[in-house]
């Protein structure tokens, strides 16, 4: 079974404040991904990043996404074929 490593924010950090939900985001959007497209968990992460109370956690969700996404394009050379939600960028 592989392990969820987490990433850190560009200086290297996970804030404390946001850390427990951000990270609980982040290990949500990995179980999904066992049984959902990245698509499937694009749509997901546009409801999670509008109906949400912690936005926290919807970025630790959107934070997976992207890493796939980009680990998607880095592999394959194709591009994601659904963006993220405008508000979440």
């Amino acid at each position: 079974m592989p392990t969820l490593t987490l990433a850190t924010t560009p200086d290297g950090r996970i804030p404390a404040a946001i850390s427990l939900d951000w990270a609980t985001g982040r290990a949500d959007a990995y179980d999904d991904h066992a049984t959902l497209t990245l698509d499937e968990l694009a749509v997901r992460a546009a409801y999670i990043a509008d109906l949400h109370p912690s936005l926290a956690y919807a970025q630790g969700y959107i934070a997976y996404l992207q890493g796939e996404q980009l680990s998607q394009h880095l592999i394959s050379g194709r591009t994601p074929t659904r963006d993220l939600p405008q508000a979440v960028r």
